[in-house]
């Protein structure tokens, strides 16, 4: 039985590879294969022999050398007898430098060339099912040399007017660095007594100002908290966005309207699009917002909802979709690509019920329980420092949990909570140097913005859903910072080219970090993909800093009001229907039929069905166990019967 030693060649220059071992080994244990690797080619180098025959405790290292922008590499691989055939360990080494040795998962390390550019050597093991594995090295030209994980927190429904418009607002609080340095120095946020939205029924006609700060709202006979606005729950369908973005961002309160008039709440209360929350209402966020680097351009990549903007995230496109329909989805995603190039992902999300990843593309990863985990794995993860090479978490969207997604109409406090308590698992970790992690709100779910979508560099095939829209525009403004030991503090971005930051920077930057031009153009051949900027500008420092501890955590006593469940006639929004028909698909074991979900659609309209729905299928419910760590976050193990 062998191992074959492949060499992926993700440049597009052929290298020329010399293979020897030391001490000599007799050839009937090894022989050569390939003296050469094509250009974005995988070629079979050597292979070694397992089978019994080298001496218990000989050792035997094979070397593959070649030369990569001026510098020497090696691709090592050690083979050690035992009793009963051989182990192997691998390695990889660049001038100077050499990897850790591995037996059991991936090893890697970047470099600089001659040439000034960046360089990724990596070598894994890969199961073709057969009893010993195969060793793969990769090599390919990189962008952020410093960087082993990235790490993507996407959170809900939220523009950034909304949520950071205030960020800087005043003469003695303004941004330290720009980037570009020669984009204009000023944050683009709001400010006071200028931006308006009128609409007749509202404030007799007279225009309604963005203003700092949300408050209490009186609604029939409720108070909507200060930290719940907006609510009810604003427009984010594809059409409701046509509207809000009409006139120059003129029509976010005439569409508040036909939300709150749906509600039957008094149409004064429709004002509340028009606020937005002060800094010291919401600390976290905008804390790190300060601490690290924030943009004030980047748009959310369609303007509608939730699914097709996480859709383009994942896989740059949103299968012809421009709202949340047609469930579920199957189009080539980044973790096809990952897997392909046998690169560790995982999905964690915090909650009990299926991811909504999962619940997205559930018939690709709908089984998959190897690359999506629950917070409590997170955390273990960053505790030991082996997170995988790509994260993407998801907080709760409820409703078995209390949301912590930022989602209007829902309380904002559990998000902060949750974010802060992201940030702490990654800032006290042992990798945290070597990681990225970025945080984004998929889109602006109604919430006001002044800015104006632009037009997208390339139109994309028409959308299937008869509104004949070419994504051809961008989505509103969303919330997006980026978090790393290599950015400054009061740093704003914006992107360095024509085509502006949206959620396929998020691929742009990991196809070039890892240096897989090849596989994207192959699975993911996205025009936006092609188009869009990196974020290797927004690292700047040559030496890492320190992570700042956060102040101002929503206290334990804050949140226990705060989370109590939500009454049974609050209505359930888009996301949280599709997780309870996962829920039902997981159950049933196959993708639920049109006519199910249909009936699942009318069943399913307030938190009082949904309690209803998972009582129902309680007893056959393929759910995790929630655990509480040290942090007080939720993590899940096991399986569990819910009470309700």
């Amino acid at each position: 039985m062998d191992s074959m030693i492949v060499l992926q060649n993700n440049l597009q220059a052929t290298l020329n590879i010399s293979v020897d071992a030391q001490p000599a080994l007799n050839e009937s244990y090894w022989g050569r294969v390939h003296e050469s690797a094509s250009g974005e080619q995988t070629n079979s180098l050597f292979w070694v022999s397992r089978s019994a025959g080298i001496p218990d405790t000989d050792s035997f290292r094979f070397s593959a050398r070649t030369q990569i922008a001026g510098i020497d590499i090696e691709l090592l691989v050690e083979l050690d007898g035992t009793w009963d055939g051989s182990i192997i360990q691998i390695a990889v080494r660049a001038g100077d430098n050499t990897s850790e040795w591995s037996a059991d998962r991936e090893t890697s390390l970047t470099f600089v060339g001659n040439d000034g550019e960046s360089y990724r050597l990596s070598g894994s093991y890969v199961s073709e099912s057969a009893r010993y594995d195969n060793v793969r090295f990769v090599v390919s030209q990189t962008i952020l040399p410093q960087i082993n994980h990235m790490v993507v927190l996407m959170l809900e429904n939220r523009s950034f007017d909304n949520l950071l418009g205030w960020l800087y607002d005043g003469p003695d609080d303004e941004p330290e660095a720009y980037i570009p340095n020669d984009s204009p120095h000023s944050f683009n946020g709001l400010t006071a007594n200028t931006y308006t939205n009128s609409d007749s029924r509202v404030n007799a006609g007279t225009p309604v100002l963005a203003t700092r700060g949300t408050t209490n709202w009186p609604v029939n006979n409720r108070t909507v908290a200060d930290s719940c606005v907006s609510d009810p729950d604003p427009g984010e369908r594809f059409d409701r966005c046509r509207t809000q973005i009409s006139n120059g961002m003129g029509g976010f309160l005439a569409d508040y309207v036909t939300s709150v008039e749906a509600a039957g709440g008094p149409l004064e209360s429709a004002k509340q699009i028009m606020q937005a929350y002060a800094p010291e209402q919401i600390p976290v966020i905008t804390g790190l917002a300060k601490h690290f680097a924030v943009s004030d351009a980047w748009h959310a990549s369609v303007p509608s909802q939730t699914w097709p903007n996480r859709a383009f995230v994942q896989a740059g496109a949103s299968a012809g979709h421009v709202n949340n329909d047609g469930w579920p989805w199957n189009i080539p995603t980044i973790f096809d690509v990952l897997d392909t190039q046998r690169l560790e992902w995982r999905v964690y999300n915090n909650s009990v019920l299926p991811s909504l990843t999962k619940t997205m593309f559930f018939e690709k990863y709908g089984t998959n329980e190897t690359n999506f985990g629950g917070i409590g794995d997170f955390q273990e993860a960053c505790q030991t420092g082996n997170l995988p090479v790509f994260t993407f978490l998801e907080p709760s969207f409820g409703p078995y949990e209390p949301d912590e997604s930022y989602h209007p109409p829902y309380d904002i406090k559990p998000g902060e909570a949750f974010l802060a308590k992201i940030y702490d698992m990654l800032r006290t970790s042992p990798a945290r140097d070597k990681t990225l992690f970025i945080v984004l709100f998929d889109e602006h779910g109604g919430t006001y913005d002044h800015v104006s979508p632009p037009d997208a560099p390339q139109s994309l095939p028409t959308a299937t859903d008869g509104s004949d829209f070419e994504f051809n525009q961008f989505g509103v403004r969303v919330p997006a910072i980026v978090i790393s030991s290599y950015t400054s503090s009061k740093t704003v971005f914006r992107s360095n080219t024509e085509v502006p930051y949206d959620h396929t920077s998020v691929l742009a930057t990991l196809r070039d970090w890892l240096g897989l031009d090849a596989a994207f153009r192959n699975q993911l051949p996205s025009l936006r993909i092609t188009t869009a900027p990196t974020l290797e500008p927004v690292l700047t420092l040559s030496v890492p800093r320190e992570w700042p501890q956060l102040d101002s955590i929503p206290s334990s006593s804050d949140l226990a009001v705060r989370l109590a469940a939500p009454a049974d006639d609050v209505p359930l929004n888009d996301n949280q229907k599709a997780i309870l028909m996962a829920v039902g698909a997981h159950v049933a074991k196959r993708p639920l039929s049109l006519s199910e979900k249909q009936d699942a659609e009318k069943q399913l309209q307030n938190h009082g069905d949904a309690r209803t729905w998972l009582a129902a299928l309680k007893p056959h419910l393929p759910v995790r166990k929630m655990k509480t760590n040290a942090s007080g976050t939720a993590g899940d193990l096991a399986k569990i019967t819910l009470a309700m």
